[in-house]
């Protein structure tokens, strides 16, 4: 959180859950409430703008992946599919994906976008909950 471009400082209590796109490529991560109007600095091109507001991530619906329950799931080619089609990201082995310009995009990043999408939550909870079942 440490950005010249946004010097929002989140208190302990406060936790990313909207989402936001980047007006330049298009990539979604969550960021504070507080942070919502002021310039971002997209964690994939870093394009300092203000960013596109999506909407809010499914808390509390039920249908969360944990973080560490993701990465398990990444030996699962159906994941790396949904994960290379839903985000345009080509997988490059163990826990690393890259863009359209071959930078690396953080497994986080990836998690959070996933999760900030009903729809996407719902098919990797599916996916996860027919795992351990």
């Amino acid at each position: 959180m440490d950005d010249p471009v946004s010097p929002f400082r989140p208190l302990p209590q406060d936790h990313p859950d909207c989402i936001v796109e980047c007006r330049a490529c298009k990539w979604r991560w969550t960021v504070y409430q507080q942070q919502i109007g002021l310039p971002l600095r997209c964690p994939v091109c870093g394009s300092a703008d203000r960013q596109v507001y999506v909407g809010t991530m499914g808390v509390g619906s039920g249908r969360q992946v944990a973080f560490s329950s993701f990465r398990i799931l990444l030996d699962d080619r159906r994941v790396l599919t949904m994960i290379e089609t839903w985000l345009t990201l080509r997988h490059v082995g163990g826990e690393q994906f890259v863009d359209a310009a071959d930078r690396n995009v953080p497994l986080a990043d990836i998690h959070h976008a996933i999760q900030g999408r009903a729809e996407w939550q719902g098919a990797l909870y599916n996916v996860y909950m027919n795992r351990v079942r």
